[in-house]
């Protein structure tokens, strides 16, 4: 049957896992409490704890949340069900041989397969990313970005965690109604006030513009954006807070 409980996907987890993920973390601050009736878009829950470690690894909790726990898993499941997991715009014609940076997206999947199958052929090995503690887990992030060391088939280690990572930016970063970026998170840490439609009264000063952040569906009053709507594609982005 299938684990559609979000919640259930991050506290298990396990104990070694989650203590190295979320240092003195609390449950209730699990990235997928807005969601936890609702089926994964395309993700399993196993897909999702691996994402959660690793995205964790990248944007580690401190004055801020962590990655997951700002939802970016939710933003990855949203957009991997979407025109950008279904490769939409780009050309996934061969030949598929070496190429540089510079020339884009080179993987003869669509991003949503390639993080599946690179995801699959990953623990298929026997190693649960999600099971190893803080410093395995650093070890498997950072030979997946160098693409050493890790025999994904021809799904390119590199290319990859590539995709990952820029998932994770985005989601950490997108307005909160992409599904990350939960209750400003992203915006708070850098300083960014939001989607506001007039800055013409701070035309001209140098200084910062304290204001709390408001996306495009803020809630009037409240500190937070309306809850994501299934089935959108992506968007991205301090310290001040608002009452409410």
């Amino acid at each position: 049957m299938p684990e559609f409980s979000r919640r259930a996907a991050l506290m298990q987890l396990g104990a070694a896992g989650l203590a190295a993920m979320t240092p003195g973390a609390a449950i209730s601050q699990n990235p997928f409490a807005s969601f936890d009736a609702k089926p994964w878009a395309f993700l399993t829950p196993d897909e999702a704890r691996f994402l959660a470690a690793l995205s964790d690894v990248l944007i580690p909790q401190d004055a801020f949340p962590s990655a997951s726990q700002a939802g970016v898993v939710d933003f990855i499941d949203l957009q991997l069900a979407g025109p950008y997991g279904k490769g939409a715009d780009l050309y996934l014609q061969g030949p598929f041989g070496e190429a540089t940076p510079e020339q884009g997206y080179q993987a003869p999947y669509p991003p949503a397969t390639l993080i599946r199958e690179g995801i699959a052929r990953f623990e298929a090995s026997g190693t649960r990313l999600a099971d190893l503690d803080a410093s395995g887990r650093e070890d498997v992030a950072r030979r997946l970005s160098e693409g050493e060391g890790v025999d994904l088939g021809d799904v390119p280690a590199q290319t990859l965690f590539d995709e990952i990572w820029s998932l994770v930016k985005e989601g950490y970063f997108a307005d909160p109604i992409y599904g990350g970026n939960k209750d400003y998170a992203g915006w708070r840490m850098v300083g960014f006030p939001g989607a506001h439609a007039y800055y013409t009264d701070f035309i001209g000063r140098n200084a910062p513009y304290r204001a709390p952040p408001r996306g495009i569906a803020h809630v009037p009053g409240r500190s937070r954006s309306a809850s994501p709507a299934r089935g959108r594609p992506a968007a991205p982005i301090h310290p001040a807070t608002e009452e409410g």
